[in-house]
């Protein structure tokens, strides 16, 4: 996967992510229009696993299809360093791409 060469927007957002009906809380530190990157609380992906995430935005639930390019495991972060996932967003919904273009 490419690097991330969109603009990132500074933002926090509530979300669940996750897939296979389990899904652990988390929120956005940044977003970008094909990107962000997920505060976890608990659960770790891999690299390149596919995950979803689920955000609401102006009242509706918008679920996004996202993978995981970099995890905090991956760069070897000490355990008690917060969980971090980087997730790239392929083909993000209008609603969501709308709600960034509303920021800038």
């Amino acid at each position: 996967m490419e690097k991330r060469l969109e603009k990132r927007l500074l933002h926090s957002l509530e979300l669940m992510y996750g897939g296979n009906d389990t899904y652990s809380p988390g929120s956005t530190r940044n977003i970008s229009r094909h990107g962000m990157l997920i505060q976890a609380e608990n659960q770790i992906f891999p690299i390149h696993h596919e995950v979803k995430v689920l955000l609401t935005l102006g009242g509706e639930i918008v679920s996004l299809r996202g993978i995981v390019c970099w995890n905090s495991e991956f760069f070897g972060l000490e355990p008690l360093t917060e969980k971090q996932l980087g997730i790239f967003i392929p083909n993000p919904l209008p609603e969501y791409v709308d709600y960034i273009e509303r920021m800038n």
